[in-house]
């Protein structure tokens, strides 16, 4: 099934309005990004270690949940 045809389907722009974009379409100028800095080696230990704690947390709450001893208290 063929869409139907507008009027303003059948017309196309001259090259001479192709060529020169509209104040609309042309994009601001971006700011300059900062270079790349990675983090440094205390602050990459440190979010290890925090990764490593939350993962030591959720097998013990696992294992309480699992093994029935939570229901103790």
């Amino acid at each position: 099934m063929e869409p139907e045809k507008r009027p303003e389907d059948l017309t196309s722009p001259t090259p001479q309005e192709k060529a020169t974009p509209s104040p609309a379409e042309e994009t601001p100028p971006q700011p300059e990004k900062k270079p790349y800095k990675p983090y440094s080696r205390k602050a990459r230990l440190w979010a290890w270690v925090g990764i490593a704690f939350m993962v030591f947390l959720t097998i013990m709450y696992a294992y309480a949940f699992a093994s029935g001893s939570i229901l103790m208290y």
